[in-house]
């Protein structure tokens, strides 16, 4: 069999397999997430006290690699994982990678201390190392962490806060909306996802929106082609039968497969 193939490859899904969603504080990003089906969401910041879903709470490194740990089926050897889980969720969901940066710290360290140059480190926080070469574990602890969540073959998607970020652009300074982590994680993690939006509610009538490329002040986009440049309405404001607000969402308009698994 040669190694060139000899017909086109068929697209496997029209789903972001790797999906990053940031806005500000309480937009209601959780609150919408909680409404998408069979997810899991791993909570870091201790924000799901309000929101009904599937949660499960991690205040450090160690509990969110059991939580990964418990939804992959086998080891890294290939053998059958004893804490294994088994479960329905197809999404899972970490609120939020800006917390997560901050408690990946011990794992950057362990990964600066098995170099010829850390050796001896003392140190707790990577961060204090001369010329930012702590950056580079922190990033390496981050792509770990997230890698676990990769392995158990769902849906992964990072939530993050927004912050105002400087770009120079033609010769012309610009100031744009970016998702909150420190120097090139950012760019490193939006690289590495299928899309990344910006979550914010319209001035109008306070719907959930999701820009995937339409603002040019925002720093966002996707490699899918019906996301890319487009603005979502992700989820509305109705009321219901007992006059009561609800919010209605509609994550099939970001993952098909979802409309499809109920026709």
């Amino acid at each position: 069999m040669g190694l060139l193939p000899n017909t086109k490859s068929v697209k496997k899904t029209d789903d972001p397999r790797n999906l990053i969603i940031f806005g500000l504080p309480k937009v209601g990003k959780t609150t919408a997430l909680a409404q998408l089906p069979n997810t899991l969401i791993v909570d870091l910041e201790n924000g799901s006290d309000y929101v009904e879903g599937f949660i499960v709470k991690a205040n450090n490194v160690q509990e969110v690699f059991k939580v990964a740990k418990s939804m992959i089926p086998v080891d890294s050897q290939g053998n059958p994982n004893p804490t294994y889980e088994e479960n329905n969720f197809k999404f899972i969901v970490i609120d939020t990678v800006t917390a997560l940066e901050d408690m990946c710290l011990p794992l950057a360290k362990q990964l600066f201390m098995k170099t010829p140059l850390g050796r001896n480190y003392d140190g707790e926080d990577v961060r204090t190392l001369p010329n930012g070469q702590g950056y580079l574990y922190i990033r390496e602890a981050m792509k770990e962490i997230i890698g676990w969540f990769k392995k158990t073959g769902k849906n992964v998607i990072l939530t993050g806060h927004v912050k105002d970020k400087s770009l120079v652009e033609g010769g012309s300074d610009l100031n744009v909306k970016a998702l909150d982590l420190n120097g090139k994680l950012s760019t490193i993690l939006s690289a590495d996802s299928d899309a990344i939006g910006y979550v914010y509610r319209d001035t109008e009538n306070g719907n959930l929106m999701i820009n995937f490329g339409d603002m040019n002040s925002v720093l966002t986009g996707s490699r899918i082609t019906r996301l890319a440049g487009k603005t979502i309405q992700l989820a509305e404001r109705t009321m219901n039968d007992n006059g009561e607000w609800e919010i209605v969402t509609h994550w099939d308009r970001i993952f098909p497969s979802l409309k499809e698994s109920h026709e």
